[in-house]
């Protein structure tokens, strides 16, 4: 069956420029290229969402595979706006959480206003719905896979909220479900799932086997 590899963007500027990706998020980056490298993996795609931290994340990768996949992008794979969800469901400034580096106010202001969110069937013109949310990221997931053979494998670069609701979708599991993954899921940490014909199984979630050694334990992030 063919096999798809979810992996979160490297780590971002929390504090700074969410969307970019840190020194340590270039480190991150390519040390799972490398992984994937004496693994033997050979993608059939390669793709990522629109967003710079997620393309930034592809290209070091890629550098480092041989072959190397001509990158896709889809910004269906990009992740919720987080700052329209906490303005229409949460009524906190993101901007300022994040400025201020203050990581548990924000995750704990976040959590709230998705969970509010995923509750709510309409949203302020110009949101996008929880419903939404879920249907464009499963959209993108079939095309991403259409088409393969039994042995290829796709590796998608993307986001926490992405993942989080693919494998809570997977799980047959409910909205608190995939906002708890969400929040739990690590910089370029890797989800894989295999789709059948009738079934998606999922084999692992949220691994970072380029990191678990002692000289790269540093490097576990959650940004």
């Amino acid at each position: 069956m063919p096999r798809l590899l979810l992996l979160r963007h490297a780590q971002p500027d929390f504090a700074g420029n969410y969307d970019s990706i840190t020194a340590l998020g270039e480190q991150q980056s390519s040390w799972v290229g490398e992984h994937f490298a004496a693994q033997g993996l050979r993608f059939a795609r390669v793709i990522s969402g629109s967003l710079v931290r997620q393309r930034h994340t592809l290209d070091i990768i890629r550098a480092r595979l041989d072959p190397a996949p001509a990158p896709a992008v889809d910004s269906r794979f990009n992740e919720y706006d987080p700052s329209a969800v906490l303005e229409a469901c949460g009524a906190h400034d993101e901007a300022g959480l994040r400025a201020v580096g203050d990581r548990r106010a924000y995750f704990l202001a976040l959590r709230s206003a998705l969970r509010a969110w995923s509750d709510r069937a309409a949203m302020p013109d110009g949101t996008e719905s929880w419903a939404e949310f879920g249907a464009r990221v499963r959209a993108a997931t079939a095309q991403a896979c259409a088409g393969l053979e039994a042995a290829d494998a796709v590796l998608v670069v993307t986001s926490g909220g992405v993942i989080g609701r693919l494998v809570a979708d997977t799980l047959n599991a409910g909205a608190d479900a995939a906002i708890e993954l969400n929040l739990q899921t690590r910089n370029t940490g890797i989800t894989e799932l295999v789709r059948g014909r009738t079934a998606v199984r999922l084999l692992s979630f949220n691994a970072v086997p380029h990191l678990e050694r002692p000289d790269r334990a540093h490097a576990i992030s959650h940004s």
